[in-house]
Formats: C-alpha cells, structure tokens, sequence
C-alpha cells in the first residue's frame, strides 16, 4: 500500500462527500452571519473540523456537529472581543476631551 492509497475502497467517494458538506454547512453559516469581519474565523473553523472529523471513524456524522460547536464559540468570542473593544473607546472618550 502506498502512502497517499486510501486505507478504505470508499474513501474517495467519502472525501468527496465531506467537501460538499463541509461547502454546504459553511455557506449556510456565511449566510446566517451578518459580520463579515467573523467570516475569515468561520471558515478557519469548518477546515479545522472538517480535518478532525475526517480522523474519526465516521467523518460524515462528526463534522456537522463539530462545525456547529466550534462555529458557534468563535461567533461568541468575536463579538465578545468587539464588544469589549467598543466599551474600551467609549470609556476613553472622556479622558480624551479633559
């Protein structure tokens, strides 16, 4: 067997299969999500599922899951970060005008 073989007969059509899913599930998120400054970190983190739900034994039922969990944690922090960003000016407004 040869390093880049495919350990399994189905793998190719598998592979296939998590690219269109992985394609499908992150342009609905896209859609969904309003800041496009959030986007980049979306995308980051369907690769990043998309690689660890291939090293699992059934990547096709893993990825959605993991996708919408790690989706939704960097959507969180991202408009924690900027909502915290936003305070900070607001806070420093005052000193500015002293």
């Amino acid at each position: 067997m040869l390093a880049n073989e495919p350990k399994h007969a189905c793998a190719p059509p598998v592979a296939a299969w998590l690219t269109n899913l992985k394609t499908r599930l992150l342009l609905e998120r896209l859609n969904e999500t309003p800041e496009a400054e959030t986007h980049a970190l979306i995308m980051r983190q369907a690769n990043e599922a998309a690689l660890l739900a291939w090293l699992s034994s059934y990547p096709l039922l893993t990825f959605p899951c993991l996708f919408e969990e790690r989706a939704t944690v960097a959507i969180a922090q991202a408009r924690r970060q900027a909502r915290l960003y936003w305070q900070g000016l607001a806070l420093d407004a005052p000193a500015r005008a002293a």
